[in-house]
């Protein structure tokens, strides 16, 4: 149980500084352009040739710092990749160093695959709750196309791009932020599904690449989705209607459509940034919710939604109220 609020202050992100079209990735995995944008609705995806996940992670954070009013050093640094280059030392630990180099705060690895967005916040929300931080620094970083394979898996090639972000989460929601209140983070999973996604060696180099069931994840990610949004709003008093907006992880445009029919919300109540930066795993929640609140002018008024499933399977659902 919550005994102190808790808010979302602010949000950074960074993308792969290069955009791949659908017309590339054709001449790869030998889908037509036409049908890649129809199966995923995705038209191009970020690519990353010089980075990995840890300076995509510095420029996000980077990216967030300038925008606080007040930057302090975090109590907690929490971070969550599915495409660490080490597990020891940990991502957080090496994200921590380039930030602080110092001398930084307690770091901690998070998990939850692309649904670690909302793993982040709920362990950020719980620990703040609690009394134990007061700030805290939460990093979802991606290198996703170092990763799949176009000839071997295009399933996930064509879904897949490189992106960070961070999210400042605090006990003060400052002054003339676009600052929201946590209302409540839920977080599930069943490692029943878990061979729906899930690394595979690649026949020819014998490398790990993702791969995936994609009509059954497809499937899985509309019913679960749906379902956990329809209980949280039922939880709370309120129906879809009600809702500002319906942030969720990116994972293709068709879930979004699916989600969306589901609950019987107009398609646009959806904000997207799939069909640019593609499918950048737990990193895509936050870039889309950053530009969402970037680029809605007016004070919000009405509660947002969270959504977000990932390999495991796992899942997180949220309420934020604009303060």
């Amino acid at each position: 149980m919550t005994t102190r609020a808790v808010y979302l202050r602010a949000l950074g992100w960074a993308t792969g500084s290069r955009l791949l079209d659908n017309l590339e990735l054709s001449g790869l995995t030998g889908t037509a352009p036409e049908a890649i944008l129809r199966l995923t609705g995705i038209r191009t995806r970020a690519y990353a040739p010089f980075e990995d996940e840890v300076d995509l992670a510095v420029r996000a954070a980077t990216d967030l710092l300038h925008r606080l009013d007040r930057p302090v050093k975090p109590d907690f640094l929490l971070a969550a990749t599915t495409t660490p280059q080490s597990f020891i030392p940990s991502t957080a630990a090496r994200i921590s160093s380039r930030l602080y180099p110092d001398g930084g705060p307690p770091v901690l690895d998070v998990g939850g695959s692309c649904a670690a967005f909302m793993t982040g916040l709920f362990t950020a929300r719980s620990l703040i709750a609690a009394g134990a931080a007061r700030n805290i620094l939460l990093v979802n970083t991606e290198r996703k196309t170092g990763h799949v394979c176009p000839v071997h898996s295009p399933e996930t090639a064509l879904l897949f791009g490189d992106g960070a972000a961070a999210a400042w989460i605090t006990d003060d929601p400052g002054q003339g932020d676009r600052a929201c209140l946590l209302r409540e983070i839920r977080i599930g999973a069943d490692g029943t599904q878990a061979p729906l996604i899930a690394y595979a060696p690649d026949p020819l180099t014998g490398r790990k690449i993702l791969s995936m069931d994609g009509p059954a994840l497809f499937r899985r990610a509309v019913r679960t989705l749906s379902r956990e949004i329809g209980r949280l709003l039922r939880d709370h008093g309120l129906t879809p209607g009600e809702s500002g907006a319906f942030i969720l992880h990116q994972a293709n445009g068709r879930i979004l459509d699916g989600i969306a029919a589901r609950l019987k919300i107009p398609e646009e109540w959806f904000p997207r940034t799939v069909s640019v930066y593609g499918n950048t795993s737990s990193a895509s929640l936050g870039i889309t919710l950053g530009e969402f609140l970037e680029k809605t002018p007016d004070p919000l008024s009405r509660p947002l939604v969270l959504g977000a499933i990932g390999g495991g399977i796992t899942w997180g659902v949220g309420l934020l109220d604009p303060v």
